[in-house]
């Protein structure tokens, strides 16, 4: 069976897939006592080299022995069965990458938390002899504000099988050190370097070398061009040294964290500029002489007021549905005004949402959410083409909700009929299966603006209020079809119509 199709391996089940690479593919599974786990199962054509398994097993029992609360732990392995596999703790979280893309860069003492604990996991790991290899974005994941970093250490194994089979460059252009991209053997400051990478794309919502083919991305990375607008003062410095050009001029992975755990003291703390200590064996430092930089000790991290911390993503969700089902009581009630709003609406929160996600514009806020269209205008006909789609499928489902309703009243109620196929099909065009582009858009505009607690409870409450005012107008007032005349009776005259259209050419 392919490795893609399976549903068990030896005692876990397979519950379904979260995602895949080079390596193998990972599952979200279940052990004998209930326990959720990630298993790795191993591809064919690497589970088949036994010097990939040879290394793959040295790897295993290193990492083994790592224990830190910002490393997803290794639980178990087979690696000499036909099939091998490696499994880890679940981490039940939100990648940094999609969580940054979805509420926006982060800031202030979340910021600082993520980094702080990135560079703790670094420690740990490199304490253990281990070298992560690809730290970068979607390779970390936030549960309740604390980095947790998957998928380290394995690529190793498997890296060097491929680097000796192909001899090309394994790794993500952006966060891959430059060392490594001159044939250097690979050390702890690789890592490191990834982590001011990681950092400045978390404090930006960018990648710092930008973005393009993966040889422009490659050649500014080779001549050291990191752009850093937008980064934090207090972080900047720090993020400046990690990408420096040459390996001696970053600091050790401790360095790093003992720095980031003073940096909200009372006192500020220097960036740490050189490598104060010996380099690890596994590390190859090259002749080139640690040189000290000209930078400044960075200011205190200004605390958060109270209940200002960063707010879980599944409240911008909800906020953003409850606007959604206040436009639909809006459309029930005014059909023809509200749902050419809510047209136009979704056609331009899909064109930022496709602008966004095309990763072609910057996004540090609000403004920047809102003029993405502008930036991107290929989202803008992409939209056009998208909402059209939508429009056609809302009107099938709101005749599927009018045959329905009538099949199951007798006599059935012709404005209840029309208003519950108008409700649907708005709902369809903002929100609908397959069509979550405008409401994706609309969480994240929502998670730029409401950035606190406070925030976030006042526009809640507000979104909730509205939505019973409007749902109590939908239920005591006949709806309201100016400018046009169309009447309920019409459009359930017009949906009879259809239906005998559709019979008669079933019959023939």
């Amino acid at each position: 069976m392919p490795i893609e199709e399976m549903e068990h391996i030896g005692p876990y089940r397979l519950l379904g897939k979260l995602g895949q690479g080079g390596m193998g593919v990972v599952y979200r599974g279940v052990d004998d006592a209930g326990r959720e786990v990630a298993v790795k199962v191993i591809r064919p054509e690497l589970a088949d080299d036994h010097a990939f398994r040879r290394r793959l097993l040295r790897e295993v029992e290193t990492m083994q022995r790592i224990r830190s609360p910002y490393v997803a732990r290794i639980i178990d392995a087979d690696l000499h069965g036909e099939q091998p596999y490696i499994v880890t703790q679940y981490v039940a979280g939100h990648p940094l990458d999609d969580t940054v893309r979805a509420t926006g860069p982060l800031s202030g003492k979340l910021l600082v938390q993520v980094a702080a604990g990135l560079a703790d996991a670094l420690k740990a790991i490199h304490a253990a002899g281990v070298v992560h290899r690809d730290l970068k974005p979607n390779n970390v994941m936030l549960v309740s504000g604390e980095p947790v970093v998957i998928d380290f250490g394995i690529a190793h194994a498997a890296d060097a099988t491929r680097l000796t089979q192909t001899g090309m460059i394994i790794g993500t252009p952006g966060y891959l050190a430059p060392e490594v991209i001159d044939g250097a053997a690979p050390g702890p400051a690789i890592d490191i370097y990834a982590w001011g990478a990681t950092v400045a794309f978390a404090a930006t919502g960018r990648s710092p070398f930008g973005t393009g083919s993966m040889e422009a991305v490659l050649a500014r990375v080779i001549r050291g061009q990191p752009d850093l607008a937008g980064v934090p003062l207090d972080l900047g410095g720090g993020v400046q040294v990690a990408l420096s050009r040459e390996p001696v001029r970053r600091p050790t992975a401790e360095q790093l964290s003992g720095w980031l755990r003073q940096l909200a003291s009372p006192a500020p703390t220097p960036v740490p500029q050189t490598r104060a200590l010996t380099p690890a064996p596994m590390m190859m430092v090259g002749s080139a002489t640690p040189l000290p930089l000209p930078v400044t000790p960075p200011p205190m991290v200004t605390p958060l007021p109270p209940g200002a911390g960063r707010v879980d993503l599944g409240w911008y969700k909800l906020m953003a549905y409850l606007m959604v089902a206040a436009a639909v009581c809006l459309v029930v009630e005014l059909p023809a005004v509200a749902g050419t709003l809510v047209v136009a609406t979704a056609w331009f929160l899909r064109a930022g949402d496709l602008a966004v996600r095309s990763r072609r514009v910057p996004v540090r806020g609000v403004q920047d959410l809102l003029i993405a269209p502008l930036r991107f205008p290929g989202s803008m006909a992409g939209s056009f083409v998208r909402t059209g789609f939508s429009l056609l499928y809302a009107g099938v489902v709101a005749s599927l909700v009018m045959s329905g309703l009538e099949a199951l009243t007798n006599p059935p109620d012709d404005v209840t009929v029309a208003s519950a196929a108008v409700g649907a099909w708005a709902y369809v065009i903002l929100a609908g299966p397959l069509m979550m582009g405008p409401r994706r858009q609309l969480v994240r505009v929502l998670s730029a603006a409401a950035r606190d607690r406070r925030t976030v409870m006042i526009t809640g409450l507000s979104a909730a209020g509205i939505a019973l005012v409007l749902l109590g107008l939908m239920w005591a007032d006949q709806p309201r079809w100016a400018p046009i005349t169309t009447s309920y009776d019409q459009l359930g005259s017009l949906h009879d119509q259809l239906r005998k259209l559709i019979d008669n050419s079933r019959g023939q």
